[in-house]
């Protein structure tokens, strides 16, 4: 049997100044098996030009009018249907890979029970220089693996599987939940699509302890436009996908009111650090509060604390709390 073939899904919108490094970064890697689909949501400047000009037999390109954040679900799944990849990952056309991506992260479906993979990102500035280095050390650390049930659960408290440009997910259990979703969003594809791959499907998702991906940081993307509303809907993903889903398939999963409470839990603290970090302090206080009224663990009572103390000094402290948590867990064994 031949090496699987992995599509590579590529939106891109005004992305001339990436673009170019995007394809490259697909045309270096060591695995030679993929195909990657661009799909231009409309781009104004030079984007659809520069990968016209790439000449590989690998690339296809899709040009659609402008559609915007709504439709970004409709993008990724256009690209779907014009690929043939029993492997799935995401490239969106600002970020890049390393060279070894794809033959580090392909092996890990050859067991039948994995239905998404994911790893370490590191981050580069607007002229693709590394930021924070030492933030993504690898380990020796064999592969993570986590149930289909357990991963949804900590889906509906924090999106784990970020940035996207580390994931690859099979394609029959894309192609069973529909394709990419944007439930109760219209910003994220990434989420609701995760949560439904998760509550649907029985199995793992794997942790691989390598860098699979560079995550770019520019003041032209949506993740950094719009913080705080991405922040804001991800309870209203969670509460969309729990109401689209069948009672079955949450009895399954074991979704209850206590997971019910944990998931708005988090969503206010989420928020409160969010809303910490652009320096709002009422609003921190107020969402930080309110989780330390719903919080029924210590982990989340000592982060709403931390929240509060933080929008109350105008110091973060959340992650120095944490910090010393930890330190304590290990003086004690």
């Amino acid at each position: 049997m031949g090496q699987p073939l992995v599509t590579i899904v590529s939106p891109c919108y005004n992305q001339e100044r990436y673009i170019a490094a995007c394809a490259e970064s697909a045309l270096a890697q060591t695995y030679a098996s993929w195909e990657q689909v661009f799909v231009d949501d409309g781009s104004t400047d030079e984007t659809c030009r520069i990968l016209e000009s790439f000449r590989d037999s690998r690339f296809r390109v899709v040009r659609r009018p402008h559609r915007g954040l709504n439709a970004l679900a409709e993008g990724y799944n256009v690209a779907l249907a014009e690929s043939r990849g029993s492997l799935v990952a995401i490239l969106e056309g600002d970020d890049r890979w390393p060279p070894d991506k794809l033959a580090v992260q392909v092996p890990v479906f050859d067991d039948p029970s994995v239905i998404l993979s994911w790893g370490h990102a590191s981050l580069i500035d607007e002229a693709g220089e590394q930021l924070s280095p030492s933030a993504f050390a690898r380990s020796s650390r064999a592969p993570a693996r986590v149930s289909t049930r357990a991963a949804f659960h900590r889906l509906t408290r924090t999106n784990f599987l970020v940035p996207s440009v580390t994931v690859m997910v099979r394609r029959t259990a894309l192609e069973a939940i529909g394709g990419f979703r944007q439930s109760g969003s219209g910003l994220f594809v990434d989420l609701p699509t995760w949560l439904w791959l998760t509550a649907v499907h029985d199995g793992h998702v794997t942790f691989v302890n390598e860098i699979l991906g560079m995550y770019r940081v520019h003041r032209g993307q949506t993740s950094q436009q719009k913080r705080a509303q991405m922040s804001a809907e991800h309870s209203s993903v969670v509460r969309a996908v729990v109401t689209e889903l069948d009672e079955g398939t949450l009895s399954r999963i074991g979704w209850d009111e206590s997971s019910k409470r944990r998931a708005e839990t988090r969503a206010y603290l989420s928020r409160g650090e969010t809303f910490l970090m652009l320096g709002e302090y009422r609003a921190a206080y107020e969402e930080f509060r309110a989780g330390l009224r719903h919080a029924s663990d210590s982990t989340d009572r000592l982060f709403a604390l931390a929240g509060l103390a933080s929008a109350g000094t105008r110091v973060n402290l959340v992650k120095a709390a944490f910090a010393v948590r930890e330190r304590a867990r290990r003086w004690l064994g």
